[in-house]
Formats: C-alpha cells, structure tokens, sequence
C-alpha cells in the first residue's frame, strides 16, 4: 500500500475514532447524570432500555473502531 493510501485510510480511521467517542461520550453522560441523580437521592428514575441499549452499542462502536485502528497499527507499522 502506498503512504498515501495509508495516510487516507488512517485519517479516515482517525474520524471514524473521534466519532464514535463523541457518540460514546453523550450516551454516557445521559445514563451518568441518571445514576448520580438517584445516588444524590433528587430522583429515582432508571435510565430507560434505550438509553442502556444507546450506551452499550456507542461503547461496542467506539471499541471497534479502536481495535481496527490497533490492527491498522500493527499492519503497517
């Protein structure tokens, strides 16, 4: 593979990363702030199963992504 098409593939990988944390990110933080809510006592609301199952497939995303990038890595290093 050419540098170029290394550095393509690495920058798209690279969006790819910031992406999937960033939907990480925000599924964490609506289950967090529904947790620490109910650790506080100022509320008993659960996070919903959407809201679990958003959490959990942005978190199976993100990981992906970072494995590929780890493979990508190791191929071309």
């Amino acid at each position: 593979m050419s540098q170029s098409k290394i550095y393509d593939e690495w920058e798209n990988l690279c969006e790819e990363q910031e992406k999937a944390r960033e939907a990480y990110f925000k599924a964490f933080a609506c289950v967090n702030q529904k947790f620490t809510a109910m650790g506080q006592g100022v509320s008993n609301e659960n996070p919903s199963d959407s809201e679990l199952s958003e959490f959990d497939e942005a978190w199976k995303a993100w990981k992906d992504v970072k494995d590929r990038m780890r493979q990508f890595a190791k191929d071309n290093a």
